[in-house]
Formats: C-alpha cells, structure tokens, sequence
C-alpha cells in the first residue's frame, strides 16, 4: 500500500517542477516597475519638498529686507538635495492701496541699497520654477506627463509681509 501511494506523490512533486521559476517570471517584471515607481515618486516628492522650503525661505529672507541679488547668492545654501543653479527665481511685490482699499498691482521688487524696495506692510511674493530630471524617465514620463528631455516642471510660491 506504502508504494502505490508514494508513487503518486512522486510524480505530483515532479509536475510541480519549475512552477517557482515560472511565477517569478510573471511576477518579477511588475514587482520591478512597482519598485522603481516608489522611487521615482519618492524623489519628485523630495525635490517638491525642496523647492517648497527655498522658497518660503527666500520669502522670509524677504520679510527682513534682503535684497534679490542677495537671496539669488544665497540659494545654494537653502537647497539641499537640488541644483540651485536650475531655479529660476521671480521676486514682486505691492502696497495697499489706503484710498480703495485694496491691494496694488505686483511690481517687480527691486533695492535701494543694502535693502530691497518693497515699503514697511506691502507683500512680496517669491515665486520659484525648477525643472525636476526624472531619474526613470522612459518608464514613467509620460504617466507623470513629463517633458520630451524627462523634466517635469515644479513650481513653488510664497507670499510674506515686509517688516
């Protein structure tokens, strides 16, 4: 009785040979594109992190009277992770207008000196564009409607009141 049983189970283990390597093969494939789109989420994540935090930095270095020029020198040290080289930075301000009691138009903020020209309680605006270089551009560009050269364009804006 032993034999026939063992029998069976012997040509049951045979036809199960290979099933591993053939399931790793359906399955790898999609497990690899799943992992390189974590990744790849990740860093544009990062970099959008990034951008953010220039930004409301240089709008605080703003508030205080530093000048563009001063700001641009300084974007290298507020952007760990990117290439501060590759933002490209827009500086504005404008003034309540006390007779209709609104705000003004934005005007491009300038200096006067050591400061920049935006007037005690008028708001500037820092606005920042960084094109974000895809690491798995051709996997993943055009799910995340990136550039033809693989750059998805990332922007950041911070609004601050001059002290």
């Amino acid at each position: 009785m032993n034999g026939p049983v063992r029998r069976r189970a012997g040509r049951a283990l045979r036809s199960r040979r290979g099933t591993a390597t053939v399931e790793l093969a359906l399955v790898l494939p999609t497990l690899i594109v799943l992992v390189f789109g974590v990744i790849e989420v990740g860093l544009l994540v990062r970099a959008t992190l990034a951008v953010n935090h220039v930004a409301n930095e240089a709008a605080r270095a703003a508030a205080i009277g530093t000048t563009p020029a001063q700001i641009d020198a300084s974007l290298p040290a507020m952007s760990p992770g990117i290439n501060a080289q590759l933002i490209t930075a827009t500086y504005t301000c404008r003034t309540w207008d006390e007779e209709t009691q609104t705000w003004g138009p934005w005007v491009t903020l300038g200096s006067s000196g050591t400061e920049n020209d935006a007037a005690s309680g008028s708001q500037v605006m820092v606005e920042f564009q960084y094109p974000y270089g895809m690491v798995f551009a051709r996997l993943f560009g055009a799910m995340l409607h990136a550039s033809d050269d693989g750059t998805i364009p990332l922007s950041a804006s911070m609004v601050t009141i001059r002290e």
